[in-house]
């Protein structure tokens, strides 16, 4: 199934990114389900690029333009050696999402840990990230 999804920090009118498509399972009834399923395929994704660059790094214009569109223009390779452990960051993620660190949205509808739902074609999926707000004066 094709979903939509999008990262939004509080407090920023603007998405982080703008909509990317993903494709996950059927059968996602659970936000615990679901983020395990997008960390995995998110560390997945991390480890299997490349660690050393090439002697001449390029952008061709299309790449440069999509990922203008991103919002993140870059080389798309590794500074780190150590593969990422997918326990572990799905661990992180979950204990992030039960501190209230970010919430989670379907199209409008915020998704808690005990909330059911189903997924349809088309949604869309938002991850609004929660900062702490440290060192200012008001």
């Amino acid at each position: 199934m094709n979903i939509q999804i999008r990262v939004k920090a509080a407090g920023k009118r603007k998405s982080m990114f703008e909509l990317q498509g993903k494709t996950i399972p059927e059968g996602i009834e659970s936000v615990e389900r679901l983020i395990t399923h997008l960390v995995v395929e998110n560390v997945r994704e991390y480890n299997t690029k490349t660690i050393d660059a090439p002697f001449f790094q390029y952008l061709t214009q299309q790449e440069y333009e999509d990922a203008l569109h991103i919002g993140k223009v870059s080389f798309n390779d590794r500074k780190n050696e150590r593969q990422q452990d997918e326990q572990q960051a799905v661990d992180n993620a979950l204990q992030c999402f039960k501190d209230g660190l970010y919430r989670v949205l379907v199209n409008e509808t915020e998704i808690t840990g005990d909330t059911s739902f189903e997924l349809k074609e088309g949604d869309v999926l938002t991850f609004i990230r929660l900062t702490m707000l440290a060192g200012r004066r008001f």
